[in-house]
């Protein structure tokens, strides 16, 4: 799994370049709507904190499938 920050221009999902020559795949997208700067610690924390638990060795040969 890989995470990226990027931005919604209203009709399209603008994805930096080092990710375009990706092979086709599903995404998850998640929508931040305007929060307050307590709200972006927190989610921040959160991404931080799934991004631990999704990337590990045990779970590796799930990315294979």
């Amino acid at each position: 799994m890989l995470a990226i920050r990027t931005r919604y221009d209203g009709k399209e999902i603008r994805l930096p370049r080092d990710v375009k020559d990706m092979a086709p795949c599903e995404v998850i997208v998640l929508f931040e709507e305007n929060s307050s700067p307590s709200d972006a610690d927190w989610l921040r924390l959160q991404e931080e904190s799934l991004a631990a638990v999704w990337d590990n060795k045990e779970d590796a040969v799930y990315d294979e499938v």
